[in-house]
């Protein structure tokens, strides 16, 4: 796992005077069983035509296991794969290769790797990997249920923006921020998604610390399988001259109609984790205590052991 970790992070590589780059696309994929599951890798920087193309599957807990290569019109099967089920195609006019998964089954979820071989230097590329979710439930995403929140108090000229999503389905998402050149931001904090109360919807949020005065417009982009888009940060003089959460405008995201109510949400989620973990380092002192206890005992009745002992 953490060797293909490594591949993965190398799937942007110097070849000369070109770079090896393995695109793939969505992010996740769901469908239901007996659908037909659909994944694209975009392959730069080598001879498209002639190289060998890869493609992986790795369900959970388990080693990545290859389940087929092509490099003209049909693919060789690895053994275990059906070929009546796993269709590979290449598409060479715009360096594409597509992996059709069909008559899904439950045992089909996992993350496909699509993958390169590099015989020069004697290395394996990857792509990121499309998660393919079976599920009878369908991939959503609530455009309304996305908002950058106003900036925090000032620290040190230092301001915070919190760019909050809630009610999508699957919890695949990548969210990053972007000033207005397309730059990504390096120094954005993402939490760990969180799902609601079995009702398979799940919520992220991501910080980011800019300086107060800084000239950059910079705003929240997320990519979903159910949806794309970009949400700018509104200036700090327009929250300051509102007490509801701004809207956008022009076709843009709409935010929740009152600020009260998804603070109160905010604070309930926190609330919930901060009491979380306050039980659980209570729960671990309590057991360190009575290990403790237990200890002076078995030391005070030893003595008393060894003197019984003695005619």
């Amino acid at each position: 796992m953490l060797l293909l970790q490594v591949l993965i992070v190398t799937s942007t590589w110097s070849y000369g005077y070109s770079q090896i780059t393995l695109i793939q696309t969505p992010l996740s994929v769901t469908r239901a069983v007996t659908k037909t599951a659909r994944m694209v890798c975009k392959i730069t920087g080598v001879d498209f035509n002639s190289a060998y193309i890869h493609w992986y599957r790795q369900r959970p807990g388990a080693a990545p296991e290859r389940i087929l290569y092509i490099q003209s019109r049909s693919a060789t099967m690895d053994a275990g794969f059906d070929s009546k089920r796993f269709e590979a195609e290449k598409i060479v006019s715009i360096s594409t290769c597509n992996l059709k998964v069909h008559q899904l089954t439950r045992e089909d979820a996992a993350i496909y790797y699509c993958a390169i071989w590099d015989r020069t230097y004697g290395i394996k590329y990857f792509g990121s990997g499309t998660k393919l979710v079976v599920s009878n439930i369908q991939a959503k995403f609530d455009s309304t249920k996305i908002q950058v929140l106003p900036p925090s108090a000032e620290q040190d000229g230092k301001v915070s923006y919190m760019c909050l999503i809630e009610d999508f389905y699957p919890d695949v998402i990548k969210v990053t921020w972007e000033d207005d050149k397309k730059n990504e931001e390096k120094n954005a904090v993402h939490e760990e998604i969180w799902a609601h109360d079995a009702n398979q919807q799940y919520s992220i949020s991501s910080w980011l610390t800019i300086d107060k005065n800084s000239n950059k417009n910079y705003g929240c982009k997320y990519q979903h399988e159910a949806r794309e888009g970009f949400l700018p940060i509104e200036s700090p003089d327009t929250f300051s001259n509102t007490s509801e959460v701004p809207q956008t405008t022009g076709g843009c995201i709409k935010n929740a109609e009152n600020g009260t109510m998804l603070s109160t949400d905010i604070t309930d989620h926190f609330m919930h984790r901060t009491a979380f973990l306050i039980y659980i380092v209570l729960l671990l002192k309590s057991t360190m205590y009575y290990v403790i206890v237990l200890f002076f005992i078995y030391r005070m009745q030893s003595p008393i052991k060894r003197r019984g002992k003695k005619p």
